[in-house]
């Protein structure tokens, strides 16, 4: 993500909306799923990280970051 950034696109990043976006990491121990977003003038920010164990998205780590990311971008600091 240094050397591209934010969006690397499939399989390794997907974009889920409104300036969300999902990391995508697949090893041997298993799939995890980090969400970010980025702030102009910032560094991309991981907002939450889980181990997937589906194959959907479980709406509430979706809720998680959602509400974590207004809080990021809301903040002036």
């Amino acid at each position: 993500m240094i050397e591209f950034g934010a969006n690397l696109g499939m399989p390794h990043t997907r974009s889920i909306d409104n300036g969300l976006f999902e990391l995508r990491v697949k090893s041997k121990e298993g799939i995890a799923r980090a969400f970010y977003c980025t702030k102009v003038g910032k560094r991309i920010i991981v907002l939450h990280v889980f181990v997937k164990k589906t194959q959907k998205t479980p709406p509430k780590e979706l809720k998680i970051a959602h509400k974590r990311m207004l809080e990021v971008l809301h903040d002036d600091t």
